[in-house]
């Protein structure tokens, strides 16, 4: 399968059944239902900024999070092959990096912070300057990670719709996981 290719992986809905901005803004809120009249202004000062400003105030329990089986098991294959495995996500690099030392399975973390948001070209600019375009194997599941599937040399679908399987019938595919 896999010749030393990293893999590279995503957290929301690939790694975790759940997105940890949602989570975040859900629990903020709770705690401080008057922080909704602050999001404007904090998601006008960009995605990167609301998330840093959320997870200042709301800590997720990474222990808790509903981890996707086969998405585990996958990247212990990869492992088990000797692959480099990276988590790389839009979520906050706090929550990425707590996540990661809670499965403890990756070798790095690429992820948010309050100035950059880690998604869709983003996230395919960064990982083709790091590994080439082509240098990667990726799993993600939404149609935003559409410009990382172009440029991997792999693009393993996890918890995904018919939409989306058709549109990446002309990509190296690998199908892990469908939605009802």
């Amino acid at each position: 399968m896999s010749k030393n290719i990293p893999l590279i992986v995503d957290l929301d809905h690939t790694l975790i059944n759940t997105d940890l901005l949602y989570e975040s803004s859900i629990g903020a809120l709770k705690q401080q239902p008057w922080l909704i009249l602050i999001y404007p202004f904090w998601f006008f000062k960009g995605k990167g900024y609301l998330k840093s400003q959320l997870v200042k105030r709301f800590s997720i329990d990474v222990t808790s999070l509903p981890y996707i089986q086969a998405t585990i098991d996958y990247i212990n294959e990869r492992k088990k092959m000797g692959d480099q495995v990276i988590l790389a996500t839009a979520s906050h690099k706090d929550y990425a990096f707590a996540v990661a030392k809670h499965i403890n399975l990756f070798d790095d973390v690429m992820a948010s912070n309050s100035e950059f948001n880690l998604s869709s070209h983003n996230k395919a600019k960064k990982l083709i300057e790091r590994f080439g375009n082509k240098g990667f194997d990726y799993m993600g599941d939404h149609m935003r990670d559409m410009p990382v599937w172009e440029a991997s040399n792999l693009s393993i679908l996890v918890n995904v719709n018919d939409k989306i399987i058709k549109n990446t019938t002309h990509l190296k595919t690998l199908l892990l996981s469908q939605k009802d």
